[in-house]
Parts: structure tokens; C-alpha cells; sequence
């Protein structure tokens, strides 16, 4: 884009858009005003390249009406098709609809229970796959640096067989395969992290953010009612 027609696009084309866009275009989800300006001072930046690479003449006006058109009919910098879920242009054909995970579903079970929500109904207590995943890698890297002796005790524990027949199967007496216990307790933690346990216990960090939410809102409608 040559100066000349960048300057146009500050001094001339910018100014309307800033005076329309917030009257004419409606904003659709979390959009709004300024992230709709900025959309729309690029899409006319870009029909201004595509002017000048091709020898047209078009005047500042047309260039705002045009814009405002696109945004209009839902089209953004970014994507102007309406096979994206979660496009504006597809929101505003009606193909689909953002709905919050607070949104009721159903009645409480029993009187005084809060009532369904989409995330209870679409909430899973499973943990996620990619921190599965990143846990066996770090349990298969720790079992291979497990020596005979601390393995056959991961293995009897995990087979929940008794220490005292490991013991047995190795001449030794109960006492020192509790200390090859301890030992593999101690190379454990020091290989997993110390809060390891906890971690695996502690519950999914977007359930305890929609959790934290609902007890505020519940917090603010007894503020109200007292």
C-alpha cells in the first residue's frame, strides 16, 4: 500500500468507521466495539490493496460502505465463511448458537438443590488426556531407572502381593524389604514431584473455575435477598 493511499485510509476512511460502526454493526458473542473497528479498518486496508494492485479508482465512501456491508452480514477479517461454529456470520444465520455452561437444563432433583446445568451434563471427572499421557511417559522413564531389586517391589505392590513372600522368594527378612519400600517411595517423590499425589487427586482446574463462579453468583443473590 502506496502512502498515498494510507493516508486516505487514516485521515478519511477510519474516521467514519469509527463514527458508524458502533451505531450500525452488531456485535455478536464476547465481539465488541473496538474489536469490531479494528476488523473493519483492516478489511478496508485490504480492499484498498486490492484497488490499488488492480488500477481502480474508489473513493473513501465507497470503501466505508462496502466495510460496513461485510460486517454487517457477519463477515470479520479473519473468516467471512459459515461452516465455523463459532463465526460471527454463522451466529448470525442462525446455524448455530453459544450457549454458557451455566445456562439451566433441567430442575433440581430434590427442593433446595441448585439446578442443572450444561456443565454438569457435559462435565467429565476424567482427568485430561494429555496429562495421562505426560504422566506415563515420566512412569515409564522412572521404571527403567528402577534396579531388579526396587522393581520386584513396584511389582509385588502393584500385584498386591505380600511383602513378607518377597522376602521369602529372596532370603531376606521383612525389615529390609520394608526398607527397599521406602526407598522406592523416596525415588518416587524425588522423580515425580513431592505434590504428586495431590495432583492426581485434585479435580480438573475449569470445573473448579465454573464452581468458583456459581458459588460467587450464589454468594451475590443472598447479598440481595438479605
Amino acid at each position: 500500500m502506496s502512502p498515498t493511499v494510507g493516508s486516505t485510509l487514516l485521515d478519511q476512511i477510519v474516521p467514519r468507521l469509527r463514527h458508524t460502526v458502533p451505531h450500525s454493526v452488531r456485535c455478536v458473542g464476547a465481539e465488541d466495539t473496538n474489536e469490531l473497528l479494528q476488523d473493519a479498518t483492516a478489511m478496508a486496508a485490504r480492499m484498498l490493496a486490492a484497488c490499488e494492485a488492480g488500477g481502480k479508482s474508489v473513493t473513501p465512501g465507497n470503501i466505508a460502505y462496502y466495510t460496513l456491508l461485510h460486517l454487517r452480514d457477519g463477515r470479520r477479517f479473519h473468516a467471512a465463511g459459515r461452516s465455523d461454529a463459532l463465526g460471527s456470520r454463522t451466529q448470525l444465520c442462525g446455524r448455530s448458537r453459544v450457549a454458557s455452561l451455566d445456562e439451566p437444563v433441567g430442575h433440581p432433583v430434590e427442593p433446595g438443590d441448585e439446578p442443572l446445568t450444561l456443565g454438569d451434563v457435559l462435565a467429565s471427572d476424567a482427568e485430561d488426556p494429555a496429562a495421562t499421557a505426560a504422566r506415563n511417559l515420566d512412569w515409564q522413564a522412572l521404571v527403567a531407572a528402577l534396579d531388579e531389586r526396587t522393581l520386584a517391589v513396584l511389582r509385588c505392590l502393584a500385584g498386591e502381593v505380600r511383602l513378607l513372600d518377597l522376602a521369602t522368594r529372596h532370603g531376606v527378612c521383612r525389615t529390609t524389604v520394608q526398607t527397599w519400600r521406602d526407598q522406592l517411595t523416596a525415588r518416587v517423590r524425588e522423580f515425580m514431584g513431592a505434590d504428586a499425589l495431590r495432583e492426581l487427586q485434585r479435580a480438573p482446574v475449569w470445573r473448579e473455575g465454573l464452581r468458583a463462579l456459581r458459588e460467587q453468583v450464589a454468594c451475590r443473590l443472598e447479598r440481595r435477598a438479605a
